[in-house]
């Protein structure tokens, strides 16, 4: 087959004009060895000819695509809402990775966005629907609504410009950080979220149409709530609601956890039961206190004076233990570091520990728990087994 040949399936392939034969031939055509690139440059000149209006065999083609690409490699641009024409070039581009059929007989918006998730990763689920990873170290523009809106990760803070029109069912943004990871979000209003490790939070594109400012938190986060005396800012846990008066505070909820904390930074919280929740009814905090509700007993709130240090380190990169036993610093250690911790050592289980530990490995804070207590641990792969 010749060049010209394939170069002409590829043309008709774009354009949906390719027969079943034809798109068995390409299939076969670019598995082969040094066909990769040049179906590759085939692909970028089509684009440039049909969006840029260069000429079909110009290098300067080839030559600006390859320019944009330079100007873009600090700053990932990810169009979302396209049209399926444009979607076929992402289609094209994955054959070259992937070699797989399935790209080339079903190219699809949905399909080729959903297939690139990695769950592994941050995923932000918008409120059109859209489904996209983040990389907390690398600064992107995700371009949605036809243009007219973008989210944009810069410096580990995420921000949406302009609203997205809701699409589908879903009526929040849905912010999922996996263990290992942790992410800052901008709200509408200007508050600021940082979420820990194995952490979700629901929470509107705009605020401007509601009575209330409500958030759902599942695990743990950091707020910075902007003032608002109009508009009460809430934030939803599976057991409690939080009333915010423009406030710094954390909340700890995680779903495998006994207790639920809110610990009071600065400015003034109230905290009530979910199923009594009126002002009325909540527990004032004053800053330098924790209040704690456990899932086990029904409206059980225990209001006490802490450091607050401890309980918010984190957002600055430490991990904090004060007098918690290893059950609870296994749970952390999990968190942080994506591993699964199997502990054979009945005798450490009620045993307290105090330490801070900055940016170190899981190893170095094992062995620095070692000095104080015999026991030894294996480490496979993402398995830690303490003996």
């Amino acid at each position: 087959m010749t060049k010209l040949d394939i170069k002409t399936i590829i043309t008709r392939y774009l354009r949906e004009e390719a027969t079943k034969e034809e798109i068995a031939i390409l299939f076969e055509w670019v598995k082969k060895d040094g066909n990769k690139d040049t179906f590759k440059k085939l692909v970028q000149a089509d684009y440039l000819v049909r969006y840029k209006k260069e000429s079909w065999d110009s290098k300067e083609a080839f030559q600006e695509f390859l320019k944009s690409i330079k100007v873009k490699k600090e700053t990932k641009i990810i169009p979302l809402n396209v049209g399926k024409s444009i979607l076929k070039y992402a289609a094209a581009i994955i054959v070259l990775i992937a070699c797989s059929t399935y790209y080339i007989l079903n190219n699809s918006s949905t399909e080729v966005i959903q297939s690139n998730l990695n769950y592994n990763e941050i995923t932000l689920q918008l409120n059109n629907g859209k489904i996209i990873n983040l990389d907390q170290n690398k600064d992107t523009i995700i371009k949605v609504g036809n243009g007219l809106a973008s989210i944009q990760l810069k410096n580990g803070v995420l921000e949406q410009n302009g609203l997205i029109n809701n699409a589908s069912n879903a009526i929040n943004n849905i912010l999922k950080v996996p263990y290992g990871k942790t992410l800052s979000v901008t709200l509408d209003d200007g508050s600021v979220v940082k979420l820990n490790a194995g952490s979700e939070l629901s929470y509107p594109s705009t605020f401007a149409d509601l009575s209330i400012r409500q958030v759902e938190l599942k695990g743990e986060a950091f707020f910075e709530i902007t003032k608002n005396p109009l508009k009460p800012f809430v934030v939803q846990t599976e057991e409690t609601f939080t009333q915010v008066y423009g406030t710094v505070f954390n909340i700890s909820s995680y779903e495998d956890d006994d207790d639920i904390e809110v610990v009071l930074v600065e400015g003034s919280v109230g905290v009530g039961d979910k199923l009594r929740f009126k002002e009325k009814n909540l527990t004032m905090l004053k800053p330098s206190q924790k209040i704690t509700n456990s899932k086990k007993i029904s409206n059980s709130f225990i209001v006490e004076d802490v450091d607050v240090t401890p309980y918010v380190s984190w957002v600055a990169g430490v991990m904090s233990f004060q007098n918690e036993n290893m059950s609870q610093i296994i749970k952390k250690l999990e968190r942080q570091f994506d591993v699964q911790i199997i502990n054979e050592n009945n005798t450490l289980e009620e045993r307290q520990f105090t330490g801070a530990f900055d940016t170190e490995s899981i190893e170095s804070i094992l062995k620095t728990i070692q000095t104080h207590t015999n026991f030894k641990y294996i480490k496979k792969g993402k398995t830690i087994t303490i003996k």
